[in-house]
């Protein structure tokens, strides 16, 4: 199964990606801008961007070779998509063409409902920018589960389970349970 965990900056993507490849025992796939980006000596461009969505689509490409059961990746086209479009008021056809196909079994995103978090890659701090971008995702996204609040492993998995046809958890998933396992391979 292949999962996608989306949404604004600082709305616990990459969290949330880890934590529920961890309760899976998964294949946990790394936002890859953030290493992009982190390698970059200069300031980024909109050329850039679909240099960034290659890169991501070839850690996906790698981590579905490995045959596991649980794909769940930290991002996806649709990502590059937003941003290009909020930053530079287009998208490059090739990401646009990706983000359109939506090749995942199940679309999870996450609700710009948490405490902002400073990073030096990010750029939206306001918090009614990030929910005017979460707007978006939702318009881009319509079959998306959104996740919010607390408790999103638990959100997460009772999305992936009842996409699989089984019942839901009766138990609860907190982040120190998954915290207190090594985290996933890959990223």
């Amino acid at each position: 199964m292949r999962i996608l965990v989306t949404g604004p900056e600082s709305s616990g993507k990459s969290t949330l990606s880890r934590q529920l490849a961890w309760a899976l025992d998964g294949i946990f796939v790394a936002e890859q801008a953030r290493h992009y980006l982190q390698e970059l000596p200069r300031p980024y461009t909109a050329e850039d961007l679909p240099r960034i969505w290659r890169r991501q689509r070839r850690a996906e490409e790698e981590a579905l070779a490995t045959g596991a059961s649980f794909l769940v990746c930290d991002t996806g086209p649709e990502v590059i998509r937003v941003w290009s479009e909020v930053k530079y008021g287009y998208c490059d056809p090739v990401v646009l063409s990706a983000a359109r196909q939506r090749t995942y079994d199940l679309t999870l995103l996450c609700r710009p409902d948490l405490p902002w978090s400073y990073d030096p890659l990010r750029e939206h701090p306001d918090a009614r920018d990030r929910m005017k971008i979460h707007q978006r995702y939702r318009q881009y996204l319509p079959g998306a589960v959104e996740i919010r609040g607390d408790n999103r492993l638990t959100q997460a998995l009772h999305a992936v389970f009842f996409s699989l046809g089984h019942p839901p958890l009766n138990r609860k998933w907190t982040p120190d349970a998954a915290a207190a396992r090594p985290l996933p391979r890959g990223g």
